[in-house]
């Protein structure tokens, strides 16, 4: 069973997922968390031939995504805490717009997606990475509501700022997501929206849980 989730940054998709993965025996693959390491890489060795680094990786998944780290140049990096930082969300955007790093990162993903079951969440993964996935879910919520979730993700790795500077960010990435020409952010037309502002966690998991109870009866 393959259950791809779209949506824009702060809609709650990686922690929703954690959830659900837990719940109902799925396998978690983060893919935001994998353009965010190459984005650390890019401060951290360089932005020259980052596609190349991009192919040069490996990902090492663990926890059932509660855990990235990442094999380069011999080395293994827990980037756990370190790619969930301001400066990493600031540049993340850029990595993710290119062609070539795109290209080598679905490959990837599709890779790890087969033949197992998963739940899988990002920006094209109901319509570029798994297409053909058996549930595909579009969630958002309001820019308001979602800046007050990546406000309290920062403040709770020591790394508060201001909401107004968070709620700019997040309508900018959003912008940038939805316009860029390779893999634009877009709901494909056989997903279902789900609008999670002022929803708990929790609720939105139950939701997705029923698509999943009701896919598994019909199948």
């Amino acid at each position: 069973m393959q259950v791809a989730i779209d949506g824009p940054a702060g809609s709650g998709k990686s922690s929703v997922c954690k959830i659900v993965a837990e719940k109902y025996s799925l396998t978690y693959i983060d893919t935001g968390a994998m353009y965010r390491s190459i984005a650390w890489l890019s401060v951290h060795f360089g932005e020259d031939n980052l596609a190349a680094k991009a192919e040069n990786t490996e990902f090492i998944l663990e926890d059932n995504g509660r855990k990235i780290s990442i094999k380069y140049n011999g080395k293994i990096y827990d980037l756990t805490k370190e790619i969930r930082t301001p400066e990493i969300s600031s540049k993340v955007a850029f990595v993710a717009a290119d062609s070539d790093i795109r290209k080598i990162l679905v490959k990837k993903q599709q890779f790890y997606a087969e033949g197992s079951d998963v739940i899988m969440e990002g920006r094209d993964i109901t319509t570029v990475v798994l297409p053909n996935a058996d549930i595909k879910i579009f969630l958002t919520a309001s820019p308001e509501e979602r800046a007050k979730r990546r406000f309290k993700e920062w403040e709770g790795i020591d790394k508060a700022s201001e909401y107004t500077k968070v709620l700019e960010e997040i309508k900018k990435r959003d912008e940038m997501d939805m316009t860029r020409k390779e893999s634009p952010l877009l709901q494909s037309e056989d997903a279902v929206l789900l609008d999670t502002t002022g929803l708990s966690l929790e609720q939105v998991a139950d939701k997705i849980g029923e698509m999943i109870i009701s896919y598994k009866h019909n199948h």
